[in-house]
């Protein structure tokens, strides 16, 4: 029988369920992998092919995609009762939690099962894969890998500064709900939570008598964050929402995340394999937290985060983040206005490209609208970019001017004021960059006529269309503009982790799968104390949105930040997809501090 090393090595092409995570499994048990597998060359993934072919679907989950669309039965019930084990809570009690271990179950029960899910990956693939796509397919196993690698490298905390986050607002957290106790107790109301909507409503419609604007679907007033802003200036609300503001952060972004950080027993300083110098320093109490970037993305085209969501975190969160090197610097490098860019350049609108890549960018465009000079900073400033994105996502004027408005700009005290000239600035932005108005027209068109919204690079989304007034048609026509927008930037930030990865790879002398190993020994180091310590080498750790976050190593540190801001701007892998693409339309900013605070 062959061992399965021996099946590696004579196996050309890798396919499965979720296959970048498999890799990393595989170099974890002291297999070796092929180069280009890890790359993400000669890989066919049953979920990312899932994804592609229709994207609509509730669950990518491996038995739900094959019981539904071939005529097999389910297979995993029967490891189901081995996933739940016995543990204690706080008071002493015996519980049951589901924990899915497959060491846990039955030797040839496992094997039986292992055997269903890689002929279940196999039918998926073998339905799903489409070779006139091959390009396309091999760029979004690539994006999944380097995402993995990303995953495995994980943000450095410097657990001082996130205790001291904690505390803080967990006193500011007291101090409001004590506030708010206080002020409900002055009202008549004698047990109040600011944290219970019963107790809101009573304090806000009952006894301070506010209006009633809107109703949850239970027929019950709203105390939802937007409802609480139009309420009016009352003393009481604006703690309620400063109250809710503090325990989300706090609930969400601090207990929440202190929960997935490992921290080693002891981290001490000392040379990394190659004799460089010290790589972690002495006295620091660190912590480690992989981000994970999900590479099927949201809907939209765009890619999402997921335990913890790193790209909704505020500037005071992000600066527990610290580099893993003595002296090191964290380096966030945001590609400047990308969206608005990618739409000017898409729908061939050359004054409103001009502004954003050569011009004062919203200013310009402000000019356009009240023709005169707006600083940036200002409400009418604020309220051009709101427009112009707004537009952008097919935004009509009434919910724009509710929009406007819980920002606080309003063009009027009168609200139809308000609307009409709302609508007066939305229909002027239209005429002065006619191209935006032509693009939604034929994405609106091409959707109507196919039933899909396609991106620049190939990518399809698929779109019912409804009646053209029925329920539902404003919603999927703003996915049929927005999509191609939202994917083809998801491609351009794609196409840097590849190629500033590459780049520090060749630089280090490291193939793809020594760095791999590497990363596995370094997660092991900064979870355990064990392994072979900090790799010498940058590392990206992050994507958020239309940024790239990097842990830059001290000895390379100048030349590979500029590696970063090149690669952003020439997007190599991008143009090796799609040779039409114009990466000159494309810039960068930066910022380099001790740690992650840029936005």
């Amino acid at each position: 029988m062959r061992t399965i090393q021996e099946q590696l090595n004579e196996t050309k092409w890798l396919a499965g369920h979720s296959v970048a995570g498999d890799i990393t499994e595989l170099a974890a048990a002291g297999l070796r992998v092929r180069e280009e597998w890890v790359q993400g060359k000669h890989v066919l993934d049953s979920l990312l092919l899932s994804r592609m072919r229709d994207e609509n679907d509730l669950s990518y989950e491996l038995e739900n995609l094959a019981t539904s669309r071939f005529d097999i039965e389910p297979w995993k019930h029967e490891t189901e009762p081995y996933n739940w084990v016995k543990e204690k809570n706080e008071k002493g009690k015996v519980t049951k939690k589901r924990s899915v271990d497959a060491r846990r179950w039955p030797s040839a029960l496992r094997s039986k099962r292992c055997a269903r899910d890689a002929w279940a990956a196999r039918l998926l693939v073998e339905a799903d894969y489409d070779p006139k796509k091959a390009k396309l397919v091999e760029y979004t196993q690539k994006t999944a890998n380097v995402l993995e690698r990303l995953n495995l490298s994980g943000a450095v905390i410097d657990m001082d500064k996130f205790d001291a986050l904690d505390a803080d607002l967990s006193i500011k957290l007291l101090q409001a709900r004590d506030i708010l106790t206080k002020q409900a107790a002055q009202a008549g109301v004698e047990s109040f939570s600011p944290t219970n909507d019963g107790h809101i409503r009573e304090l806000l419609y009952e006894r301070l008598g506010l209006p009633v604007i809107s109703k949850t679907k239970g027929g019950l007033p709203s105390v939802d964050k937007n409802t609480l802003k139009q309420l009016g200036d009352n003393a009481v609300l604006q703690y309620l929402i400063g109250f809710n503001r503090l325990d989300k952060l706090y609930t969400v972004n601090v207990s929440g995340v202190r929960a997935l950080i490992g921290c080693p027993p002891d981290l001490r300083a000392g040379q990394d394999e190659r004799g460089r110098g010290s790589v972690c320093q002495m006295q620091r109490r660190l912590g480690y937290l992989p981000f994970r970037i999900n590479p099927l993305g949201a809907r939209t085209g765009r890619r999402s985060a997921t335990r913890p969501n790193s790209q909704n975190w505020p500037e005071a969160v992000r600066g527990v983040v610290t580099s893993r090197f003595v002296d090191g610097r964290i380096l966030n490098a945001d590609y400047s206005k990308l969206e608005v860019v990618l739409i000017a350049w898409v729908a061939g609108d050359d004054k409103l490209l001009a502004a954003f890549t050569g011009g004062k960018g919203y200013i310009d465009v402000a000019r356009e609208l009240f023709g005169k000079v707006v600083e940036s900073g200002t409400p009418e400033y604020t309220a051009v970019k709101s427009i112009v994105l707004g537009v952008h996502y097919n935004m009509q004027t009434p919910k724009m001017a509710k929009q406007l408005a819980l920002i606080g700009i309003k063009f009027s005290e009168d609200w139809d004021e308000h609307e009409q000239e709302t609508d007066r600035l939305r229909s002027l932005y239209l005429r002065r960059y006619v191209g935006i108005g032509r693009y939604m027209e034929a994405r609106e068109a091409y959707w109507l006529r196919t039933g899909t919204s396609v991106s620049y690079t190939g990518r399809t989304r698929h779109l019912p269309v409804p009646e053209r007034e029925g329920k539902g048609y404003g919603h999927m026509l703003n996915q049929a503009i927005n999509f191609p927008i939202q994917s083809l930037a998801s491609d351009v930030t794609a196409s840097a982790l590849l190629d500033i990865e590459a780049a520090f790879l060749a630089e280090a002398g490291l193939s793809y799968s020594e760095y791999l190993g590497l990363l596995i020994e370094q997660r092991k180091f900064l979870t355990s104390g064990r392994g072979r310590g900090i790799i010498p080498v940058s590392q990206i750790f992050n994507e958020v949105h239309d940024s790239i976050v990097v842990d830059l190593f001290p000895d390379t540190a100048k030349r590979d930040q500029e590696i970063v801001i090149e690669s952003m701007r020439a997007v190599r892998s991008l143009r090796d997809l799609t040779p039409g693409f114009n990466h000159k339309i494309l810039n960068a900013d930066w910022k380099l501090e001790s740690h992650w605070r840029s936005k």
